[in-house]
């Protein structure tokens, strides 16, 4: 077998036997295969496209290109996964909603990428959080707690960790078998066997209309049911950030916000979620019933206590949690107004992810500060006057303010007709 005849074959629209696939993946892992050969196969999947068999066998290879995590001796355990928003804290809410039911949670996060922020990020808020610890501390954490919050191993999927670098290279990132191979290797190697996925669309989301969203979701969860776990995707509206806190500080502010009982549309997602998780866990007999049960686990202040439980139990401090005023900013602070008067129509919220990511640069180079972001004073669909405050920025230094002024100005768009907004457009499953 050669790779040259495997992207000769793929370039053709031809059909990749399993044993093919499975060939490609190994040279990609032992070095066999090279950079600029993995990238040809890459965009020649993107011009001719894989079938479903293709998808699914290729997630598998990936998947079992590292380590695959086994957790029957802890039992069956939920992951929970967001295709990329701004603003999106839901983790830090389902998480111990659903750890406070009685359902098990092994969740893996991810960390900042680009526009999105991360969840592994968000937790080292709680000073002393340890987000990197042993397979057999984190099985162990979700015997004792219920859930456990980690980074993924670097053993985990390995395949995906070298094809994911190529393709943010070379152009092949979009195509929706490639992303749903990739997300799906991941979760099926952490040994879960309920996964719900959380499947964004909008100008802040990498799927930007919602029928991309669905094809991707309905690809996804025909892959989860494949492999032999429960799977369901939501389709969630990220045409806006998820609540008006954008930055580390203020999304874990936001969160312990609603975990205090504040209702918005981060407790309409979470408690979304968490509901069709339970569904799912059969902890719940219909979606009414669990949306219920999980209201009630976030407005009762159990699930709060959750979280304090998993934040101590990895070196976490809670002092933010019983006190969350501590995570709002002091330090240097501007805000920007609008320039007319009318209905919020658009905010360009892939663009409000990268300022804030961007607000953490010194000499040109980021540096973690978690006590940079932005507050929005404003939704799609507020009524403002010209010279209403519409955003405050706060920053530690800044090369130049006046750029960043303008640019968050050009984030926002007014207009005569009020614009009607949907959080969650439905569920495949």
């Amino acid at each position: 077998m050669d790779i040259l005849d495997i992207i000769e074959k793929k370039k053709n629209g031809l059909k990749l036997s399993k044993e093919e696939i499975q060939f490609f993946i190994r040279g990609v892992c032992d070095g066999s295969i090279r950079d600029f050969q993995t990238t040809s196969f890459l965009m020649a999947i993107c011009l001719k496209g894989i079938d479903f068999e293709e998808t699914f066998n290729l997630t598998m290879c990936m998947a079992q290109s590292g380590e695959m995590l086994n957790l029957d001796d802890v039992g069956d355990c939920v992951d929970k996964h967001s295709t990329g928003g701004v603003s999106d804290t839901t983790t830090l809410v389902v998480v111990p909603t659903l750890a406070s039911l009685g359902v098990k949670v092994a969740k893996m996060s991810g960390r900042s990428l680009g526009f999105t922020g991360g969840t592994a990020d968000k937790m080292e808020v709680f000073q002393g959080y340890q987000t990197e610890i042993s397979t057999q501390e984190f099985k162990n954490l979700i015997k004792k707690n219920g859930a456990s919050i980690v980074s993924p191993s670097a053993n985990f999927a390995l395949a995906d960790k070298i094809i994911y670098k190529l393709r943010s290279e070379s152009g092949t990132v979009e195509d929706i078998s490639l992303i749903a191979s990739s997300i799906m290797s991941k979760k099926l190697a952490s040994g879960t066997k309920i996964i719900i996925i959380d499947c964004k669309y909008g100008n802040g989301a990498f799927m930007k209309t919602l029928e991309d969203s669905k094809a991707l979701a309905k690809l996804m969860v025909e892959i989860g049911k494949k492999a032999g776990v429960k799977v369901c995707a939501v389709i969630s509206s990220m045409d806006q950030p998820l609540t008006e806190y954008v930055g580390n500080n203020l999304e874990v502010y936001s969160s312990i916000k609603v975990l205090n009982g504040e209702e918005n549309n981060l407790f309409e997602l979470s408690s979304f979620i968490s509901a069709k998780a339970l569904v799912l866990a059969s902890q719940a007999k219909d979606f009414e019933i669990a949306q219920e049960m999980a209201k009630k686990a976030i407005k009762s202040g159990i699930a709060k206590q959750k979280l304090k439980e998993i934040v101590l139990a990895q070196g976490g401090k809670i002092d933010v949690i019983d006190n969350p005023e501590l995570l709002l900013p002091k330090n240097n602070k501007f805000e920007i107004y609008a320039s007319k008067s009318g209905f919020v129509e658009h905010i360009d919220t892939s663009k409000l992810g990268k300022i804030s990511h961007d607000l953490q640069k010194v000499n040109g180079q980021i540096v973690r500060q978690d006590d940079v972001g932005l507050i929005l004073n404003v939704k799609l669909g507020d009524y403002v006057k010209c010279g209403d405050a519409i955003c405050k920025c706060f920053y530690n230094q800044l090369d130049d303010i006046n750029e960043i002024k303008i640019m968050l100005e050009n984030c926002f768009a007014f207009g005569d007709k009020k614009i009607e907004t949907k959080l969650i457009e439905g569920v495949i499953e």
